[in-house]
């Protein structure tokens, strides 16, 4: 539980439209003037006065009193009165708001910048940690007419955010080098587009002591969240699956794991947050082989807790004489349309894949499997080369089913092994609530290897077996 008793249970990406767009534009700026040139006309601006005066209230010589005055009326700011005496022009009367005022010069000038914009609320991003990758997320539609007029759309937003954006630091330093100075837009002389990319925007599902789901926070990339909160509540809805709880207990009584069917409360058939804490605190004082969690497994926390308990394996076989290219770890995922769209999800899978191999030795042969409808389904096997590229030769199909797809399994032989419940409850949570534990226990790595194996291992029907192959294999192989 958080700070403020509020569990999250689930984190997924959402790719958002953007564009980047070079923007030139004509900005006024409001400038001081050289210490003489000011005091000079803030003098005379009180009253008018002869050259003498000014003089002697400065201190100057003749010579240095006619060159200041000399250049003021060849500015146009001062000129002679019919009584001899200094006044100010038209021009220099407009550097002062008010008597005694510090005169401020007016000047319009040209500059430029590469910005960024969504294409939803139109607000204005940071250019930097920006990625072209449409993977691992759930990508978001916008409104036709605000791609095909975006340029439009977006000079607009620029004049009506440039404090915003100025304040933001996203202007070149040349538009406000004085923090005193106040500059505003002039005119937008051009913009155009320069490409397409995602903006990825990361929501945190909440749920309260009570269990009841929680509004999500706003994006702090965003002026406006409301707009794309609406857009995440209609694609949420495409993803709608019926509830699961009977078939996750189901799950929960054949792989022998009591301990997660306490969390829910009989009465409701949800989760119950404060069941999870307490089961949490229980195993930490009595320092169980077993460690409860409740998330994706690749999350940034539970991933760290996963890498703990798996290292003293890993270093123990570093330091071993023999290869272990024999001793399979097979990460199962399930069949539950929201694993997978975080880009902490490809980090995971990467770190899952590469620590197989030292300089000298292989510590283990690791296999992702993902859900597909058998060999034959070219199009979920794309689909998952495209989310997953780079790491192909390492995942393979599977034909979906195992444990009703709800249940995700990380197994090392006969060291360890994550379970993952994949709850689902429409009508109460808008997302499924991932919620697992990773153990070391031998009888329960066991237990679940063989659940595990045996539907690897086995077959759909006589001539279908579960295990399809690689995914790159089978994208190729009907072409």
């Amino acid at each position: 539980m958080d700070s403020e008793n509020n569990m999250t249970y689930q984190e997924i990406d959402f790719l958002l439209p953007a564009q980047r767009f070079n923007i030139q534009f004509s900005y006024v700026t409001q400038k001081g003037l050289p210490f003489i040139r000011e005091f000079v006309l803030r003098l005379v601006h009180i009253a008018p006065m002869s050259k003498s005066q000014v003089a002697t209230y400065f201190g100057l010589s003749r010579l240095e009193t006619d060159e200041a005055i000399s250049d003021l009326v060849q500015r146009g700011e001062l000129t002679l009165s019919d009584s001899g005496r200094l006044m100010l022009t038209g021009l220099s009367q407009g550097y002062f708001t008010d008597l005694g005022e510090t005169p401020q010069l007016s000047a319009v000038l040209d500059s430029g910048a590469t910005l960024s914009f969504d294409l939803a609320s139109f607000s204005c991003f940071s250019n930097q940690n920006v990625s072209d990758s449409w993977r691992a997320g759930i990508s978001l539609e916008v409104d036709r007419n605000h791609i095909s007029q975006s340029e439009k759309l977006v000079e607009k937003s620029f004049q009506h955010q440039f404090y915003q954006i100025l304040e933001k630091e996203f202007l070149p330093k040349s538009v406000s080098q004085d923090p005193k100075e106040r500059p505003y837009v002039y005119t937008v002389n051009a913009v155009n587009k320069l490409r397409d990319f995602p903006l990825r925007l990361t929501a945190k599902f909440k749920i309260g002591e009570d269990g009841e789901s929680l509004e999500r926070d706003d994006f702090e990339q965003l002026n406006d969240s409301e707009i794309v909160h609406g857009l995440i509540a209609i694609n949420l809805s495409k993803f709608v699956r019926p509830s699961n709880t009977m078939a996750l207990m189901q799950a929960m009584m054949e792989i022998g794991d009591e301990d997660t069917l306490k969390v829910f409360n009989p009465k409701t058939n949800s989760v119950n947050p404060r069941f999870i804490d307490d089961l949490q605190k229980l195993e930490e004082h009595y320092e169980t082989a077993r460690t409860t969690f409740v998330g994706q497994i690749y999350t940034r926390s539970n991933w760290e807790l996963f890498q703990r308990t798996l290292a003293p394996i890993l270093t123990k076989r570093v330091k071993a004489k023999s290869d272990h290219n024999d001793s399979s770890f097979t990460w199962i995922a399930p069949s539950d349309p929201f694993w997978g769209k975080s880009d902490r999800a490809r980090a995971a899978i990467s770190d899952f894949i590469d620590r197989a191999f030292t300089k000298n030795k292989q510590l283990y042969k690791p296999t992702l499997y993902v859900p597909v409808f058998g060999p034959e389904d070219i199009r979920a096997a794309k689909s998952w080369c495209h989310e997953f590229r780079n790491f192909e030769e390492s995942i393979s199909g599977l034909y979906e089913g195992m444990l009703d797809g709800n249940v995700e399994i990380i197994h090392l032989e006969g060291e360890l092994v994550a379970v993952v419940y994949h709850f689902s409850k429409p009508e109460a949570l808008p997302v499924s609530m991932p919620i697992g534990f990773i153990s070391t226990n031998k009888t329960i790595v066991e237990r679940v290897g063989r659940i595990a194996r045996d539907y690897v291992d086995g077959s759909s029907s006589f001539d279908k077996p579960n295990d399809c192959g690689a995914i790159s294999k089978m994208a190729k192989l009907y072409k």
